[in-house]
């Protein structure tokens, strides 16, 4: 019996002795500095008056989601039925992925009341909503501004003025890095 406790006693001591050896060599990786590697990758969705794009929370409810909205060939949306989709909500495959809106439903008979005014290069768009924005969230603001802001001027990044029941907010632009 002693033999076997000193052999068993030597094969731990050999294995705790390997273990450290090859924590203090480091499998032979070198420390290195921080690696640049650009900038974040960023998706552009085909358009050309085909595609639209309504932005849509994520399910995570942390940022928005781009989400294409198909169109037949040479039909496209105006920046009004745009809002009024993404009012709507998210349908088709945006919902069964999981997608929300952060803004309200249109109160019932005020979708005529959603207004986008027409494109002027020096201001942008103002969108006008049947509901108050003072208290939207910058998510739900976000959704509003990206969706008119990208979508509604083909190959545009436009300035919108969002416009509701209570107040006008500044003039913003779609960054969704902020």
């Amino acid at each position: 019996m002693t033999r076997r406790r000193t052999s068993s006693r030597a094969a731990a001591a050999t294995a705790v002795l390997t273990g450290c050896a090859l924590l203090l060599t480091g499998c032979g990786i070198k420390r290195t500095g921080v690696i640049e590697s650009g900038h974040a990758a960023s998706v552009k969705v085909p358009g050309s008056g085909k595609n639209t794009v309504l932005y849509f929370v994520s399910k995570e409810g942390d940022r928005l989601v781009p989400t294409p909205f198909t169109l037949f060939d040479g039909y496209t949306l105006g920046p009004a039925a745009l809002v009024r989709l993404l009012l709507d909500g998210p349908t088709g495959r945006a919902g069964e992925a999981g997608l929300t809106t952060a803004l309200p439903r249109l109160p019932a008979g005020t979708a005529d009341a959603v207004a986008v005014s027409p494109y002027a290069q020096e201001r942008g768009m103002t969108v006008r909503v049947p509901f108050p924005v003072g208290n939207l969230s910058a998510l739900a603001r976000k959704q509003l501004v990206c969706t008119v802001g990208v979508s509604a001027v083909a190959d545009t990044l436009s300035p919108v003025i969002l416009q509701g029941t209570d107040t006008t907010l500044p003039s913003d632009e779609c960054d969704l890095n902020r």
